[in-house]
């Protein structure tokens, strides 16, 4: 049985732990609920009677107030005072004789009694403390006074003797307030004023009620009872996580007690089922070497039934040792000082294979050593396989004649460096393995920062290499070019450089005679420029005569000269012209590059935009379009030439058109990441394919048509624009799909730097 199928008795055990210890967490839970909504209901319940205890003491201080200021307004029979429009004269005490009288000093005072006084204040100053006062009668001479419905209950209870008070809590205008009301006995005090309504001193004539607003009482509660039921909550969830904690450890102290049971008495089968279904060898055997269990792995490796094996034993198998060194091994295994070791065994078809072997001894009964033994042949082949690679590699790096090395990534330990490094930089590999910081110091004076520098801000980049020079001990410089390649991840080990060396000495002499030779290549050029300018300067003036005179005689002979004499000054004249017009464009190429203006950034679109506005009259003649179709970037240049480039080429398709209206297109694309590509592409005559002609128009005075045709020319505008794309970086060439089908000039610039 496998821990993952238990049988039907092991599941049913588990489930029942699981089901008692859910069913005494719920109990626990439901325990706990029940005591902590019972201690909050009592609390609730204590604090409401709290607050009304509070709101009662209260109403009995103010009743107490009240019935203090009645009393002594009645033992000194009332108050007079001057009446006023608040304050006019009791109509309810006009039967006495001294309601009214006049002062000494001319005033006139009316009688104020208990009641008259109470009601006066309550309705005057008591907002100060939101308590209201009343006193009610059984017979009420004010309106006023008569009791409501509880109060005269109250009455009739407090006439008969069954309450000396009554209290409720009711609404009053909308809000909560406790009332309290108690009797109003007849007094001789109140005889002056009330006598003549028949009441005897003793009985009960009315009630005086109290009504205290429990609004800010109800708010303290209120805080006190959110306060308890925070209190209450967070007892109760820590409760709740208690008791899932408790529960939690008790599932998981019976559950591992269940599958202790349950691992013990499965443990044989797990151990079968281990030894039956692995890849490796297994054995048993006692302390003398002899199988007392092999698993079916190794039968099948070794060639031999399970049978044979249980009657054979190690020196019957191992290959390399014998039954001496056997003992010995089984001894240190015994004693713990070998565990794993690699041997060989034979088959029983005496084929020879490697093995690891992991042992462990139990010591248990008359001991036993378990043993697994896994086959290595294809792993120790692959080592064999290797070590034969790195023999070849390092015959390799010991006779190429560049010098190669494995290091640290930051050089501070050298593992391997090839003996080439002896005739280049004039030294023993083996010093530079002893001590690495040596190296440095053999760079040449003028090289070394650069190159420490730049080996140090290259680190952890992956790839780089440098150009520099070495001193040899005996002086003698020579040129090398250092490239190391990081191996960042090696599996299972530290990352590491591999570097090459290679002597350039010699290249950077050719490239120092190819750098002289080039510069007096340019002075040549310079000097073959200047020459043209000049030539082509001086050859206008005699061609200039020429042309004058022939005009000049031409004139002077009018009428005397035949036709074909005629033709004949006129065949000088155009000759001169011609030769004046090629002469005047070899002194526009000889200027290309001559431009005292520097480089600096133009923008392309205000350029072709200029170009075509300065072409406005041959635009209307041949109802052509100029169309920027895209926005042509910002490029490093002499906007002098470039805006030469853009009307040489506008003016080509306005000149070589067909019967339609000329439509011209220029549109600007990437040409990867450091160039830009401009197409300026026309609807005209096309060129003719497969014959070379989209390269000989950039020729120097090549032209594909007749000179009378198409408004003549000398060949040189395209020539011009060459000269002036190439001098920028780029490069430009013609393409076109036939004849009729229009032509595409595209050339590419190079994108600013950013």
């Amino acid at each position: 049985m496998s821990a993952t199928q238990p049988d039907s008795d092991i599941i049913a055990s588990l489930a029942d732990v699981t089901t008692r210890v859910l069913r005494y967490t719920a109990a626990g839970m439901l325990a706990w609920s029940l005591l902590l909504g019972g201690s909050l209901a009592w609390n609730i319940a204590k604090q409401r009677e709290i607050t009304l205890e509070l709101a009662t003491n209260t109403a009995l201080a103010n009743f107490n107030k009240d019935v203090a200021y009645r009393l002594w307004a009645s033992s000194h029979g009332g108050v007079y005072v001057e009446p006023t429009e608040k304050t006019p004269p009791s109509p309810w005490m006009a039967h006495l004789p001294d309601r009214d009288l006049i002062a000494n000093d001319g005033r006139h005072l009316t009688l104020m009694n208990p009641a008259y006084m109470l009601r006066e204040m309550m309705q005057d100053h008591g907002e100060l403390y939101g308590i209201k006062g009343r006193i009610v009668g059984i017979v009420a001479l004010n309106p006023a006074n008569i009791a409501d419905p509880w109060e005269a209950e109250g009455i009739r209870q407090f006439a008969n003797g069954d309450k000396d008070e009554v209290m409720e809590v009711s609404d009053i205008d909308g809000a909560p307030f406790m009332r309290l009301f108690k009797p109003f006995r007849m007094e001789s005090s109140c005889q002056k004023c009330h006598g003549h309504l028949g009441f005897k001193d003793g009985e009960v004539r009315g009630g005086i009620g109290v009504s205290v607003p429990l609004a800010p009482y109800l708010a303290g509660e209120a805080d006190v009872v959110r306060t308890m039921e925070t209190t209450h909550g967070a007892l109760w969830t820590m409760g709740m996580l208690a008791i899932g904690l408790i529960a939690r450890r008790s599932h998981s102290r019976m559950a591992a007690n269940t599958r202790m049971t349950l691992a013990i008495r499965d443990s044989e089968k797990h151990y079968r089922a281990i030894v039956e279904t692995s890849s490796d060898g297994f054995w048993a055997t006692d302390r003398q070497g002899r199988l007392v269990e092999v698993n079916n792995a190794y039968a099948t490796r070794s060639g031999y039934s399970r049978q044979q094996l249980l009657g054979m034993s190690i020196h019957d198998l191992d290959a390399v040792q014998d039954s001496s060194q056997i003992a010995v091994h089984i001894a240190d295994i015994m004693a713990g000082r070998a565990r794993s070791f690699e041997t060989r065994h034979r088959t029983r078809d005496d084929e020879i294979w490697d093995v690891e072997v992991s042992t462990s001894y139990f010591p248990g009964g008359d001991g036993r050593l378990f043993v697994f033994l896994r086959d290595i042949s294809e792993r120790k082949q692959a080592e064999r396989i290797l070590a034969e690679s790195e023999r070849r590699f390092r015959e390799m790096a010991e006779t190429i004649d560049q010098v190669f090395f494995i290091a640290d990534l930051d050089y501070s330990r050298f593992h391997y460096i090839s003996p080439a490094f002896l005739p280049l930089w004039g030294r023993e590999p083996e010093q530079v393995m002893a001590n690495p910081g040596l190296w440095p110091g053999w760079i040449h004076p003028e090289d070394r920062d650069t190159v420490m520098d730049f080996v140090a801000s290259h680190i952890g980049s992956g790839e780089y290499g440098a150009d520099f020079r070495v001193i040899r001990p005996d002086g003698s410089e020579a040129w090398l070019h250092a490239k190391s390649f990081e191996v960042a991840n090696p599996p299972g080990g530290r990352p590491y450089v591999l570097g090459f060396h290679t002597d350039i000495t010699q290249a950077k002499a050719v490239e120092a005679q190819l750098r002289d030779k080039n510069q007096a290549l340019e002075r040549s050029n310079a000097d073959l420029e200047a020459y043209a300018y000049v030539a082509s300067h001086d050859l206008r003036e005699p061609l200039r005569n020429i042309t004058s005179f022939s005009t000049l005689l031409n004139r002077r002979l009018q009428g005397r000269l035949n036709t074909e004499e005629q033709e004949f000054i006129k065949i000088v004249t155009d000759a001169a012209n011609r030769m004046d017009c090629l002469v005047r464009d070899l002194l526009e190429v000889s200027r290309v590059g001559r431009s005292e203006r520097d480089m600096h950034p133009v923008s392309l679109s205000d350029l072709a935009m200029a170009a075509r506005d300065s072409l406005r009259s041959q635009m209307e003649t041949a109802n052509a379009t100029i169309e920027i179709a895209s926005r042509l970037p910002l490029v490093m240049g002499n906007d002098e030439e470039l805006y030469r480039v853009l009307l040489n080429l506008f003016g080509n398709a306005l000149k070589y058109h067909g019967a339609r209206p000329v439509r011209i297109t220029v549109d600007c694309r990437t040409d990867g990441p450091e160039l830009w590509r401009i197409i300026v592409a026309d609807n005209g005559i096309g060129i003719e394919q497969g014959k070379g002609y989209e390269e000989r128009i950039f020729g120097l005075f090549q032209r594909l048509h007749q000179r009378d045709e198409y408004g003549g020319g000398t060949g040189i505008g395209l020539p011009i624009c060459r000269k002036i794309v190439h001098r920028h970086g780029g490069r430009i060439w013609a393409e076109s799909d036939g004849p009729d089908r229009g032509t595409r000039i595209v050339f590419t610039l190079p994108k600013m730097p950013n």
